[in-house]
């Protein structure tokens, strides 16, 4: 089992240009979202106030699925790559666990949760579920 670490370059040594990526590896659990959205702060600052702030609200989202519904413990690992393209980024957040078939939400409008991947069809551009080895969720932003 791979250990959870950070292997994204310091922006300092990011490549200049649109082609920056960057990539962690963290340790699943409840945990997981707060750690990934400290990181992703951090290591997104080259990136518009709007896309950045969706990226850490989709992402969170997104690694809090991976606890929730794919069962990603502490022991499980969490991968996160962002890469910018010619026009915003994408982003995609891979586990170990189960895979899904996106499906529409069922519950009552006042019913909590169940709202995560209703954000990623709102704000992203494009987005979809890869089910193979490991489970990932991607999308991608556009700059306004």
């Amino acid at each position: 089992m791979p250990t959870p670490s950070s292997s994204a370059l310091p922006l300092t040594q990011c490549p200049p240009g649109p082609r920056r990526f960057l990539r962690l590896s963290i340790a699943g659990g409840p945990r997981a979202p707060a750690r990934a959205r400290a990181w992703l702060q951090n290591a997104a600052r080259w990136l518009p106030d709007e896309l950045e702030a969706n990226l850490l609200l989709l992402t969170s989202e997104l690694i809090n699925n991976s606890v929730c519904h794919g069962r990603v413990g502490e022991s499980d690992v969490i991968d996160i790559e962002v890469r910018a393209t010619a026009d915003g980024l994408r982003a995609e957040v891979s586990d170990s666990g189960p895979g899904f078939v996106p499906r529409e939400r069922a519950g009552e409008l006042d019913d909590p949760g169940g709202w995560g991947l209703v954000l990623v069809e709102s704000l992203a551009e494009r987005w979809g579920v890869h089910n193979a080895e490991r489970t990932s969720v991607w999308f991608e932003l556009t700059r306004s």
